[in-house]
């Protein structure tokens, strides 16, 4: 027979895949318009950078002619070695109208400097973009490197002071002739004539990826551009190019947020995803509310009434008429059933009255011959203390027994007769017995059948204690899962005699059979008043143990399963 499968689960599973299905097609979609996306914006960043990069590359290219131009002068910086301060004077006057010349013609560059480490000869053409405050950190930067005697260098970053630059130096017989750009020189030349809207940010950085320039004030000249964009964006987008070859580079950093923001799909994959998801979602809820939930109902309502539960009904509120009903048809077929059992049941309950009430008269005669039995042998004895207090508890006892019917009580309360019980036989056995209990307080309101822990304490005494043997006894109470519902379970030790084998095999495994002996006929009815009560044949279990010990176990489900005419709950 091939496999069955639930028709909610279905259902799920089938708005499941068209849910994935529709996400699916939209990413797919989306992916597409990324893809295409990106392509355009790398060609549109590409051609920005290059026309950066050509504005850069021009504008060194000016700065280096410059700096050509200073150094055929060649007479006038020696000069500045002259040991005539008048002639070092005069060469310093004519390189300064030098450099004003080639700054004012050229634009390009904010300083051309003159530097001479020996006479201290520090000779500056500069723009605006170099301040007063900044002339000391640049004297600084090239005596310093005068000091190294290094030879002539390429344009490399250099911080000098609290600003970052880029520096270009010859030297000629001793004398630094610089050309200093500032940040903000470069920021002018790559912007010069360019629409720089569609750049997220760009950066100018050295060969080590230092930042000298940057559209984003918030990015410090001389910090490593690769850290900061890990530690302020995630996974940017990266596009660069160099600038002379290697002497720096320009660098354009793209969010992937603004990529998807900027995308002309992203809204249209958006709104189509969003919809899609709310009409799904919609759809869902309405066959929920009309069609699963039905029939979950319906299906649980089957499930307990196959369980036995026939005054169950299905409890649903739905719009359409063929739920409705499929209810009101349900609900009709319930109650025809549940009257047909009812008169089923009368029958079975009428049987069963009669026979409790037959063994209850069964049972409470063999208590009061052992009482009188008992009283009987302590007059003969002449103790009349002990009689007065084992009448006392014996009236108890009584007054608990002759109840009316057929009753479940607390466990606390039937505990209590057990005391009175015992009492009575510590007055007959003296200190024959041990007795010891176990019984948590949460469990004392569970109901149990009265009489019941009556019955196992008197075929104890009946079979094991004697005045010539010390008897333990031992009783507790725990809750436990029993197939699967929750139980009393009651446990009952005894040292003494074994259970006969036909006592086990009747109580164990033969309960059905009811023929007429008269060895441990407590036993054989309190495992009949249980299935009565409880509709269960395996609440009862006995057992020999080693060392002479036995064990009765019995366990009280929560509710009882068949109510009759005799039957009440106190």
């Amino acid at each position: 027979m091939m496999g069955r499968i639930r028709l909610t689960r279905l259902i799920l599973i089938s708005f499941f895949s068209l849910l994935v299905i529709q996400i699916l097609i939209v990413g797919i979609f989306g992916k597409f318009s990324a893809l295409e996306f990106r392509q355009r914006e790398k060609e549109s960043v590409d051609y920005i950078l290059s026309m950066y990069s050509r504005n850069m590359e021009g504008a060194l290219e000016k700065i280096d002619n410059d700096l050509e131009d200073i150094l055929l002068s060649n007479s006038t910086l020696m000069l500045l070695k002259n040991k005539s301060d008048l002639q070092r004077w005069h060469a310093s006057y004519a390189l300064s109208e030098l450099l004003n010349k080639k700054l004012s013609s050229t634009m390009e560059a904010d300083a051309y400097v003159v530097f001479d480490a020996e006479y201290e000869k520090f000779i500056m053409a500069r723009s605006n973009n170099i301040l007063y405050d900044d002339l000391e950190p640049i004297q600084n930067y090239l005596s310093g490197i005068a000091g190294l005697k290094k030879k002539n260098t390429g344009w490399i970053s250099a911080q000098m002071g609290e600003k970052v630059y880029l520096i270009k130096c010859y030297y000629y017989g001793g004398v630094c002739i610089s050309a200093i750009i500032s940040e903000q020189k470069i920021r002018e030349i790559l912007s010069d004539g360019q629409n720089t809207e569609n750049l997220l940010e760009f950066y100018v950085t050295d060969a080590e990826g230092n930042v000298i320039c940057a559209s984003n004030p918030d990015v410090k000249c001389g910090q490593r551009l690769e850290t900061e964009m890990e530690e302020k964006y995630f996974r940017p987008r990266w596009y660069r190019q160099e600038v002379m070859n290697g002497t720096c580079y320009v660098v354009a950093v793209v969010r992937q947020s603004d990529a998807l923001r900027d995308s002309p799909y992203f809204f249209i994959v958006l709104v189509m995803l969003l919809i899609s998801l709310i009409f799904i979602f919609w759809l869902m809820r309405f066959m929920n509310d009309e069609v699963i939930k039905p029939i979950n109902v319906l299906a649980d309502t089957s499930g307990k009434i196959r369980m036995g539960d026939l005054t169950i009904r299905p409890e649903y509120s739905c719009k359409n008429t063929e739920m409705a009903g499929l209810r009101e048809t349900y609900v009709t077929m319930l109650d025809t059933i549940m009257e047909l059992k009812l008169q089923e049941y009368e029958n079975v309950i009428r049987v069963k009255e009669s026979e409790l009430k037959y063994m209850h008269m069964q049972l409470k005669p063999h208590f009061f011959l052992n009482a009188l039995s008992t009283i009987n042998s302590m007059a003969y004895e002449n103790e009349n203390d002990e009689i007065h207090e084992f009448i006392q508890a014996f009236s108890r006892n009584i007054r608990y027994m002759f109840r009316v019917g057929l009753h479940t009580v607390s466990l606390k309360e039937e505990i209590a007769n057990i005391e009175d019980y015992l009492e009575m036989q510590r007055i007959l056995y003296k200190d024959c017995f041990y007795f010891y209990m176990e019984v948590p307080e949460m469990l004392e309101k569970w109901e149990i059948p009265q009489m019941l822990l009556h019955t196992f304490m008197e075929n104890i005494f009946k079979h094991a204690v004697s005045i010539d043997t010390f008897t333990t006894i031992f009783l507790r109470c725990s809750l436990e899962k029993f197939d699967g519902i929750s139980v009393l379970k009651i446990e009952i030790q005894n040292s003494g005699n074994h259970f006969r084998q036909e006592i086990l095999e009747r109580i164990n495994e033969d309960a059905g059979k009811k023929e007429n002996h008269n060895r441990g006929i407590g036993l054989i009815y309190t495992k009949e008043i249980l299935s009565i009560m409880y509709d269960r044949e395996d609440l009862l279990f006995l057992e020999n143990e080693e060392a002479g010990n036995v064990k009765v176990t019995v366990r009280i489900p929560g509710k009882v399963q068949m109510k009759g005419k005799g039957y009440s709950a106190e």
